[in-house]
């Protein structure tokens, strides 16, 4: 990494490298610094290069509610991304300390989808959407501003009914968050991000999984044979349209789930229920 770039402190630190606050000495502001020592092992190759593919990949989307790529590179270090430096806390940070209110629901939601719609449009599926993959800052008027991180495990989006994952990938990502078919190691596209946003929206409004189990089987035979507590029992106070439409994105079956988050945005702001 050149001088331009000014370690300040670790923010995050995981199995294959650290994440730090930093300042761009040429611009004069503080980014975020993912670096991944050279010689682990990542999900498809040398962590570095899963690093330089994140970058590349994340760099094409320009999007308010996802977090920015301004720089990558490699050297004797090993591999870096210099990303915006988002301000908050993770969503499950947020969601330790209670359940979403349902205005704070509205915003997760509208800017969630949004910056989804424009992955998708890119071409891109995410494929690890959890709380821990979203920033959350309270602006002064009280409103929340959302950030969708993390792009380690983002692939192309197939052009036709779905495409398989990539065979080096193996099962990665959180049990709680994915869809039946990474499980059964089945075609994957964007309805497979749409189930990841609902276990993720149920869970903000309950703070509970809406498929659990002791263990990571348990939590799998949950996702492939749905019996979910009754998310309108646990949150009363929601609209019904509200809960039919959570229900609505974690279908079990794809073809039963939004065609697309532009869809499942359109139906949330609408009001209406799929099918109605």
């Amino acid at each position: 990494m050149n001088k331009r770039y000014e370690l300040l402190a670790p923010i995050a630190k995981g199995g294959l490298g650290v994440v730090f606050r930093a300042r761009d000495t040429q611009l004069g502001r503080e980014v975020a610094i993912k670096r991944i020592l050279a010689d682990k092992v990542g999900g498809c190759g040398t962590a570095v290069d899963d690093l330089i593919r994140e970058a590349r990949k994340q760099l094409v989307l320009q999007h308010p509610n996802i977090v920015a790529v301004y720089d990558y590179g490699v050297d004797t270090e090993g591999g870096f991304i210099v990303m915006e430096l988002a301000q908050g806390e993770t969503l499950e940070d947020v969601i330790m300390r209670g359940a979403l209110s349902a205005d704070d629901f509205d915003d997760l939601v509208r800017q969630t989808l949004a910056g989804m719609s424009a992955v998708h449009a890119k071409g891109l599926l995410h494929l690890d959407l959890k709380p821990g993959n979203l920033m959350i800052h309270r602006l002064p008027d009280g409103r929340l501003k959302v950030k969708i991180l993390d792009f380690g495990l983002a692939t192309s989006t197939p052009q036709g009914n779905g495409q398989d994952p990539p065979p080096c990938s193996g099962l990665l990502g959180s049990v709680y968050f994915m869809a039946p078919e990474q499980f059964e190691r089945a075609a994957v596209d964007v309805r497979t991000d749409i189930y990841a946003l609902g276990c993720l929206f149920y869970y903000a409004l309950t703070q509970k999984y809406p498929f659990d189990g002791e263990t990571k089987p348990q939590v799998m035979v949950a996702h492939l044979h749905p019996r979910t507590q009754p998310l309108g029992k646990l949150r009363p106070d929601l609209p019904a349209r509200t809960v039919k439409w959570v229900e609505w994105l974690i279908n079990r079956i794809p073809t039963h789930r939004p065609a697309s988050a532009t869809k499942a945005l359109r139906v949330y702001e609408e009001g209406a229920v799929a099918g109605a």
